[in-house]
This record gives structure tokens, sequence and C-alpha cells, in this order.
């Protein structure tokens, strides 16, 4: 019966890898991105000349049409997040990296949000205590993209791996596994989505805003670390490789950083972020020294 499930759940997901239902997706998700960006334009634009028929747009919608640019990339951010799924059972050092992606690009999302508050005055654009968290984030930003781009130029090349046991049976375990997190994720996505509009239905717009910038990120990295460990257990049914299985624990160290980052105020949230990035680039790195350098010799 398990082997009949694992058939059925790597059958299932490759249909969902398939390059016919990612470009379906990320077709998708540009429509919905584009609708959503006009949306939100519109919305502005009635709130600022015709706010009295609707007394709570005032403020629920801002008046900048700066901040219209926060909603296309939120959306788009979720098509990174399936991919980030969809990731797992090829490489888990890509879905580490996509990881990385995903976190660097709420901090660019974050900056479009900070430029917002920015307003239309050019005093309130040279007042220190409104740049600051826009020059935070940009230079977090700058920071994060160039550690992820060394992450991935570590990791063009393949090196000489020691081969893991039943690697194809690994692998359907890792689908199984991705086919959870895609229910989990849509799961909490539904959730999140009609939590958010039971807050502003309710006029509790404080709530509503973290709701919808970090509270889905804050539950997803929750699960994420869990399945990543769950992963880790399993692996060493298939592989005894010391440096491995460090690689992997270490990569789970990273996730539970990222998870703090959501949970802290700005600037110590660009801090977790970095740092956990920073450690995978490291880990990599030494990860890729010692299967190449130090592995020993039997003769």
């Amino acid at each position: 019966m398990s082997v009949d499930l694992f058939d059925r759940s790597e059958s299932f997901f490759d249909k969902l890898n398939s390059t016919k239902n990612l470009v379906s997706v990320e077709k998708l998700g540009v429509l919905l991105a584009v609708t959503a960006f006009l949306g939100h334009l519109g919305m502005i634009a009635w709130n600022r000349n015709l706010p009295i028929l609707i007394p709570f747009m005032e403020d629920l919608i801002s008046k900048n049409y700066l901040s219209a640019i926060y909603t296309p990339f939120s959306i788009l951010l979720y098509y990174e997040v399936y991919l980030l799924i969809l990731a797992i059972p090829n490489s888990i050092t890509k879905a580490i990296g996509k990881q990385f992606e995903i976190i660097s690009l709420i901090i660019i999302r974050d900056v479009f949000k900070d430029l917002s508050y920015l307003g239309e005055n050019s005093f309130d654009m040279a007042h220190p205590d409104i740049l600051y968290p826009v020059m935070i984030d940009m230079v977090g930003a700058l920071i994060m993209f160039l550690l992820v781009g060394i992450f991935y130029h570590l990791n063009r090349n393949k090196i000489g791996l020691q081969q893991v046991k039943s690697l194809a049976k690994f692998v359907k375990f890792k689908k199984l596994i991705s086919l959870l997190l895609t229910v989990i994720f849509l799961a909490l996505s539904i959730f999140h989505f009609f939590d958010w509009i039971n807050l502003l239905i309710t006029h509790d717009y404080t709530t509503g805003k973290r709701v919808a910038e970090t509270g889905f990120y804050q539950q997803l990295f929750t699960v994420i670390i869990f399945a990543d460990i769950f992963i880790l257990i399993i692996s060493f049914m298939y592989s005894d490789s010391y440096e491995l299985t460090f690689r992997n624990a270490g990569y789970v160290i990273s996730t539970l950083l990222i998870r703090f980052g959501f949970a802290v105020e700005k600037p110590f949230d660009l801090m977790f972020f970095i740092t956990a990035i920073a450690f995978g680039v490291l880990l990599l790195l030494i990860y890729r020294y010692f299967v190449k350098y130090t592995r020993p010799i039997n003769l």
C-alpha cells in the first residue's frame, strides 16, 4: 500500500511540475498580478477623488499611487513560494536558494511600501524618520541579492558527491512531502485571505495589515522547518555521509533564522534574514571544500 501511495504521489507531483502546468500557473499569476495592480490603482484614484462614497476607504487605501506596486509583488511572491515547494524533491540546495530568493523579494516589496509612505511632499522625503526605513530596506535587499548570487555561484557546478543509496525512493519521499506542503500552502492562503477580509470588515486595519504582510509567511516557514527536519531524518536511511548530513542540518538552521526574522521588528528582521543567507553561503562553501579536498582515499 505504501508503494502505491508513493507511486500515486509521484505521478501527481510530476503533473504539477510539468512544463505545461508551470507555464499555465505562471500565466495565471501574471494575470492576477496585473488585474490586482489595476484594481489597486483604481481604488487609489477613487480614494483621492471620491472618498466620501465609501467612508472607510480613506483609512483602508493609501492615496499614494506608489502603494499599488506592493500588490502585484505580493501575488508574484505566492508564485515563488509555489516554485519553492516544487523544488524540494529536485534539490535541497535549490529549495533553500528559493527560500533566500523569497525573503529578498519580500524586502524589495517592503521598499515599495516604504516609498509609498513618503507621500508626495518633498519635506516628508527629506525627514530622517521617514527615510530611515527606506534606506535600511534598500541596503538590506542589496546585501541579500549579493549573497543569493554568491550562493548560486557556489552551486553552479556539481561536485563529486557520495552516491546516495536508493535515491529514487528518497526522491519519492520528498515528492510526497512536497505535495503535502502544497495542500498546506493552499490552506494557509485561503485561511489568511478570509482572516484578512474579516479584519477589514471589523475595521481592525492594523492587525489586517500585519496578517497581509507577514502572518502568512510566519506560518509557512514554520511548516517548512518541520518538513526540512522530516527530510533530514529520512535522509539517514539513504546516506551515511557526514558532510551531507551536516549541510542539510545547517539548511534547517537557515530556515529557522528566516522564521525568527518574521517575528521581530525592523531592522532586526533584516539582521536575521541576512544572517540566514550568509550562514547558508558559508555552509555551502565549506561543504564543497569538505567534499572536494578532505574525502579520505581508500587504498
